[in-house]
């Protein structure tokens, strides 16, 4: 009788290794196609946010014949008459978020004990969802209590409560030390003013230079951690024991709030390190979220055009054309692809 011999139907562990590894090489071509994807997904996200902002912003100069003002003078519109607040608290209405917008009650300071729990309500259009885990920075410190009702006010590590942060900021004017050294023909004869959401209230008429050729809101993604590019650079300091005012260590805690009058900046330029203690600097995106504007996009960062356009702005991108896009009243010419 002769014998028989069946092979197992198993694999080898030889045959076994080579599927394992033709999978991992497989997974290794595929993830950066998906991770190109998700981000591509999130850029469309970011800019959705921002073309809802613009809608609300021309919505409210549509009601009011004015934009909103960025912090103390008292806003036109309706219902609202904030001492120390955002441009955000009032377009509220005009982002279907009414009911936020009447828990928050003008009398008082954003930073009030009044205002808490409304300062605290995350709003999802005011988020970029390219920012990564802000690790327990989510909420951001905000003032004691004893000051809150009063035109000035300090950090304190003594009383605390939470507001919720945004990714977008205004950029109401330029530096005074960028401006001075652009060429003669360039400088503005009111840098730090020169923008439209900014301290008081500016009219359509005062766009001089265009709606198309004028910034109205930009990313500034991330705070209040202080990143450069792309680089987390923390202090060790937890949100509820940390004090003092804007620096280099952390860029305005009060600053990421949407809420905060705080918000908006002046353009200085970052050093391409990052730097923004060295003013000013040649590099005019993505390099700070120190008062810059910082995206967590590959390549460039979001901005949303007076027109109600939203422009992909490339790190590429001289100073001097994010000055005249700024401006408001320049008379520069911006020659952008």
């Amino acid at each position: 009788m002769s014998k028989r011999y069946c092979r197992s139907q198993g694999f080898t562990l030889v045959e076994l290794l080579v599927v394992i590894a033709i999978i991992g090489v497989l997974v290794g071509l595929l993830l950066p196609a998906v991770q190109a994807a998700r981000e591509a997904a999130r850029r469309m996200q970011c800019g959705n946010n921002l073309k809802q902002i613009g809608l609300a912003l021309h919505n409210y100069e549509s009601a009011y014949r004015v934009w909103p003002a960025q912090s103390s003078s008292p806003s036109q519109g309706k219902g609202f008459i904030t001492k120390r607040g955002s441009w955000f608290t009032a377009v509220l209405p005009f982002i279907e978020q009414d009911g936020l917008f009447q828990s928050f009650d003008g009398n008082y300071h954003w930073h009030d004990p009044q205002n808490a729990d409304a300062v605290s309500a995350k709003v999802p259009a005011m988020s970029c969802p390219s920012v990564p885990d802000r690790r327990g920075f989510e909420w951001t410190v905000l003032v004691d209590y004893a000051n809150a009702t009063t035109t000035s006010y300090t950090l304190s590590a003594r009383d605390f409560y939470d507001g919720a942060t945004t990714d977008y900021a205004n950029v109401g004017g330029v530096g005074t030390q960028l401006n001075a050294v652009l060429p003669a023909s360039q400088q503005l004869h009111d840098p730090r003013n020169c923008g439209i959401l900014k301290s008081t209230a500016v009219r359509l008429s005062d766009v001089i230079d265009g709606l198309s050729n004028t910034l109205l809101v930009v990313e500034c993604a991330g705070r209040p951690e202080l990143f450069q590019n792309g680089r987390l650079v923390g202090d060790g300091a937890s949100p509820k024991t940390w004090s003092g005012s804007s620096s280099v260590t952390r860029p305005f805690p009060t600053g990421g709030v949407w809420a905060s009058h705080n918000k908006g900046f002046t353009v200085d330029g970052a050093t391409p390190e990052g730097n923004t203690a060295i003013r000013p600097g040649s590099c005019s995106i993505n390099c700070s979220n120190d008062n810059e504007v910082y995206s967590f996009h590959v390549g460039g960062a979001q901005t949303l055009v007076a027109d109600g356009s939203v422009r992909f702005l490339t790190s590429s991108l001289p100073i001097d054309q994010l000055v005249a896009l700024v401006s408001r009243n320049g008379h520069e010419v911006v020659t952008l692809d």
